[in-house]
């Protein structure tokens, strides 16, 4: 989709440093694409990444949940002063050998267990090597405001650049806040804190089903989570607090109702990929809640999933404003081979094309000028990234050909892997890796 650089290790995880409990996760998720972890420290992966090479460059940057189930494993535990010194010296570790910044998942295990002090002290040693932070927040919902607060004073106290991913309004009763929402990350401007965000076009975000759960029943990881809803004990205090609408259902509050959440990979039944919770439930004469517990318990926690929950009309006004930039929030993916598999998020392919095409040239949300400058120049320059994202002379060659009266998004949920149109040729550090829309099997990528 004419991307030439991509940011890796967003929303808290990233592929080092791997230590104690961080290893099996790592290895568990790499192994299902037949990928052997060979690796611990940043330098080892970025090293990986340089032979054999790459077809685009990565900016990587190290992920607090990755650190924090390295030191603490994934319960829900605050870290005494050696711990908290020994996150903080992995961070500083991993910068030094070639990340970028810190991101965090505070949505996700086991960043939302950490308190804020605790990512202030990472914060701080990126901001000391010239890092940003970037940030899946808290909450996309009822607690929006809170958690961009809350970036917000992390921003200041650390005295880093914030970059907040993929700002959203989730949850019908929440679509009433954008012009709030941008008013706060203006005022946050205009008081010296650096924070700007990214946002991708599209209402409906990817997430793990078992994210549907309150934190503590997520404490453990993965598999833990399958083990705990084996237990009856267990299902039944979760239905209970369902029914009674407590606070830590985070994933629900951006839902209306269970045809709200499509399972787009489940490696248990393939079959079922595409097809919402609802419709699940009532082929096997289930409760949607009991079949949502089934399919977790199946696949040992790994069911990933599209939640609907978004405005139209937000993804625009977001679009206009000039702290919002692109970016797709999604992976490399391709239409064959092991990266084929499942139904994924048509962000993937999409997202780009899907700007300049239906935003830009059909509906005038933004003028093409505007757009290309938001994929490209303002995010390097957020990432100090000089000599990336303008053409000039003395530039890196990272160069995209699009025909504007074309240029498309193919991709949707129900047949995600499918490639745009209008994009013939992509550049990446002089070296044609794109031609008349097929891969030239060149790979010029750098670590940036």
């Amino acid at each position: 989709q004419g991307v030439t650089t991509e940011v890796i290790g967003n929303c808290g995880g990233s592929p080092a440093p791997l230590l104690g409990a961080a290893v099996e996760e790592a290895r568990a998720e790499a192994g299902s694409i037949g990928l052997e972890v060979t690796w611990t420290g940043m330098a080892g992966y970025l090293e990986r990444l340089r032979h054999p090479g790459t077809a685009v460059n990565v900016v990587p940057l190290v992920g607090h949940n990755t650190v924090r189930g390295a030191v603490l494993g994934f319960d829900d535990v605050q870290p005494a002063p050696g711990q908290q010194a020994e996150m903080e010296r992995l961070v500083a570790e991993s910068m030094e050998q070639g990340a970028r910044g810190l991101s965090t998942g505070l949505f996700y295990p086991p960043g939302f267990y950490a308190r804020t002090e605790e990512v202030i002290g990472l914060a701080r040693v990126a901001a000391r090597r010239g890092g940003i932070y970037a940030t899946h927040i808290r909450s996309e919902s009822d607690r929006l405001f809170e958690a961009v607060a809350e970036a917000i004073e992390i921003g200041k106290q650390a005295e880093i650049r914030v970059q907040i991913s993929h700002i959203k309004l989730d949850g019908y009763r929440n679509w009433e806040g954008a012009e709030r929402l941008l008013a706060v990350l203006e005022d946050a401007c205009s008081m010296g804190v650096r924070v700007g965000c990214d946002q991708y076009p599209y209402t409906a975000g990817v997430s793990w089903l078992a994210y549907i759960l309150p934190y503590w029943a997520q404490a453990g990881g993965a598999r833990a989570v399958g083990e705990r809803l084996s237990d009856p004990d267990a299902r039944a205090r979760l239905r209970k607090d369902w029914e009674e609408n407590r606070t830590g259902w985070e994933d629900r509050c951006g839902m209306h109702d269970w045809t709200d959440i499509l399972i787009t990979d489940y490696v248990p039944r393939p079959e079922v990929q595409g097809r919402n919770i609802a419709e699940i439930a009532a082929e096997e004469g289930k409760d949607p809640l009991e079949a949502a517990f089934d399919l977790i318990v199946a696949s040992e926690g790994q069911v990933e999933c599209v939640c609907f929950g978004q405005s139209e009309d937000n993804v625009r006004i977001l679009m206009r404003h000039p702290l919002v930039v692109t970016g797709s929030d999604g992976d490399a993916l391709a239409p064959y081979g092991v990266l084929a598999r499942g139904r994924p998020h048509p962000r993937y392919y999409g997202t780009f094309p899907r700007v300049l095409g239906r935003y830009v040239r059909e509906e005038k949300v933004l003028s093409l000028e505007e757009a290309v400058k938001k994929m490209t120049s303002i995010t390097a320059e957020r990432f100090g990234l000089s000599d990336r994202g303008v053409i000039r002379e003395g530039a890196w060659a990272d160069l995209v050909l699009f025909n504007a009266q074309t240029v498309a998004d193919r991709a949707t949920y129900t047949d995600p892997h499918q490639y745009p149109e209008g994009i013939p040729h992509v550049v990446v550090n002089g070296v044609v890796v794109i031609d008349r829309c097929e891969h030239t099997g060149a790979l010029p990528g750098q670590v940036l």
